[in-house]
C-alpha cells in the first residue's frame, strides 16, 4: 500500500509517513465517538431539511399561490423575531449545556415541518414559519456548543467542519431526493416531500438523545461571575467580523431561497435538474471541505474570506446569464459558489472559536447565529421582492456589488492578531 506524507494539525509539527488506511484510522481516532455520532445526526437532519429548503419558496409561491413577496416577507419577519428569541434564551446554553437546547430545537423543527403541507393560507403559513424559524436559529448555537463541549479545544473548528460536511452531504442528498419527490409539481407530491422531511428530522433528534452525552462547559469567568451580553460589546474585532459575515450571508442565503425559484421561472430549469445542481455542490464539499478546513485552521481568516466573497460575486454573474445560457451557466455558477462556500463555511466557525472566552462561547455562538438569522431574513425579503419584479435578474446585480464590498471589508480583519491561530483566546 502506498505511503503518504501528512502533517499533524499543530503548527510547525513534523511530517509523518502513514499508509492511507492508517491515515484514515488516525483521522477517526482524533475525535471522540460522540463527534461522529453528531455528524451522523447532522447528516440525517440535513438530508431531511435539504429535501424541503430548495423548494419551499417554489411551493408557497408557485404551488400554493402566495406571492413571492409575501413569502419572503414572512420569512424575514419571523427571522427578525427569532433574533430577539435567541438573545433571550442564549444564556441557557452556557448554563445548561448545548445538548438539551439542541434536542428541543430539533423536535420543534420536525413538528413545524410536519405542519407546512397544510399551511395553505397566509396566517397558518406565518404561524408555522415563525415556529420553524425560531427553532432553526437556536439550533446553530446549541449545536456548536454541543460539539465544542465534547471536542478537544484545539480541534473544535475542525470538528465543526466535520459537521458542516455532514450538513452539506445531507443538503445535497436531500436536494436530489426533494427534486425526485417534487417531480410533477402537484400539491400531493409536495406534501409527501414535507412529511418525509419531518420524519427524518425527528429521527435525528432521537439519535442525538441516545448517542450524544450532555457536557456543560464552565459558565463563569475566573472571578466567578456569569457572563452577560455586555461582556461581548467591548470585543470590537468580533463585532466587526459579524458585520462582514452579515453581508456575505446575505449572498449565501440566495442559493437556497432565490436561486431555485429563479432558475425554474426565468431559465426554464426543472426541479430535477435543480436537485442535481445541489448534489454537485455536495460532492465537491464532501471531497474537499475537511482538508481545506485543516489548512484554514492554521491561517489568518481575512484573505480566504475575501477570496470566498469574490468567488460568490463571480457565481452571481453566472446566475445572471442563466436565462440566456441555461444549464451550462447554472453549472458554472454552482461551481464558483461551491468554491467560495468551501472557504466561507469553516471561517464562520473559526471566528467565534478563536475569539470567545470559554464561559461566553454560548453567547458568541448565539450572536453569530443571530447574524445568520438576521441576514437570512433580510435576504429572503429582498429575494422575494426581486422575484416579483418584471426583471428579477436585478437581484444578481445587487448581490455582485454586495459580495465585492464584503470581500474588501474582510481584508481589514488582517490587522487583528487575535484571528491568528497562535494568538486565539479560546482554549
Amino acid at each position: 500500500m502506498a505511503e503518504v506524507s501528512i502533517r499533524e494539525p499543530g503548527i510547525g509539527s513534523p511530517a509523518i509517513n502513514l499508509t492511507r488506511r492508517e491515515r484514515m484510522r488516525a483521522t477517526f481516532s482524533a475525535y471522540p465517538r460522540a463527534v461522529w455520532f453528531m455528524a451522523l445526526c447532522n447528516l440525517i437532519l440535513w438530508t431531511g431539511r435539504g429535501i424541503v429548503i430548495p423548494f419551499t419558496v417554489i411551493y408557497f409561491s408557485q404551488i400554493v399561490g402566495l406571492s413571492a413577496s409575501l413569502v419572503g416577507a414572512g420569512i424575514a419577519a419571523s427571522g427578525l423575531g427569532g433574533i430577539a428569541f435567541v438573545m433571550l434564551v442564549a444564556g441557557q446554553i452556557d448554563r445548561r449545556g448545548g445538548r438539551p437546547v439542541l434536542l428541543l430545537c430539533m423536535s420543534i423543527i420536525a413538528f413545524a415541518t410536519l405542519g407546512y403541507p397544510w399551511a395553505t393560507n397566509v396566517w397558518i403559513f406565518l404561524l408555522v414559519t415563525v415556529v420553524l424559524t425560531f427553532a432553526s436559529q437556536l439550533y446553530w448555537p446549541s449545536s456548536d456548543s454541543t460539539i465544542a463541549s465534547i471536542t478537544d479545544p484545539t480541534r473544535v473548528a475542525e470538528a465543526m467542519s466535520i459537521l458542516r460536511v455532514a450538513n452539506a452531504i445531507g443538503i445535497g442528498a436531500g436536494g436530489f431526493i426533494g427534486g425526485a419527490l417534487a417531480t410533477g409539481g402537484g400539491m400531493d407530491e409536495y406534501r409527501v416531500l414535507f412529511l418525509t422531511s419531518a420524519a427524518m428530522v425527528g429521527s435525528a433528534a432521537l439519535l442525538v438523545w441516545r448517542t450524544v452525552p450532555s457536557v456543560i462547559l464552565p459558565s463563569k469567568s475566573a472571578d466567578g461571575a456569569h457572563g452577560t451580553w455586555s461582556d461581548i460589546l467591548p470585543d470590537r474585532t468580533f463585532l466587526y467580523a459579524l458585520v462582514v459575515l452579515f453581508m456575505l450571508i446575505f449572498g449565501f442565503t440566495q442559493i437556497t431561497m432565490s436561486v431555485p425559484a429563479f432558475l425554474r421561472a426565468e431559465a426554464g430549469i426543472g426541479e430535477g435538474t435543480i436537485g442535481l445542481l445541489f448534489t454537485l455542490n455536495t460532492i465537491l464539499v464532501v471531497m474537499t471541505q475537511i482538508p481545506i478546513t485543516a489548512r484554514l485552521s492554521r491561517r489568518h481568516v481575512s484573505r480566504p474570506l475575501a477570496l470566498g466573497a469574490v468567488l460568490w460575486a463571480l457565481s452571481f454573474a453566472w446566475f445572471l446569464a442563466t436565462p440566456m445560457l441555461g444549464v451550462p451557466a447554472a453549472i458554472a455558477a454552482f461551481l464558483a459558489f461551491t468554491a467560495g462556500e468551501l472557504l466561507f463555511m469553516p471561517i464562520t466557525a473559526i471566528i467565534p472559536v478563536r475569539l470567545a472566552p470559554v464561559h461566553l462561547r454560548g453567547r458568541y455562538f448565539s450572536l453569530t447565529s443571530v447574524v445568520w438569522g438576521g441576514s437570512y431574513s433580510f435576504a429572503s425579503l429582498v429575494g422575494g421582492v426581486a422575484l416579483d419584479l418584471p426583471e428579477p435578474a436585478v437581484l444578481w446585480v445587487i448581490m455582485i456589488g454586495l459580495m465585492l464590498i464584503g470581500g474588501l471589508s474582510a481584508l481589514r480583519l488582517q490587522s487583528s492578531d487575535r484571528l491568528n491561530p497562535v494568538n486565539a483566546s479560546a482554549s
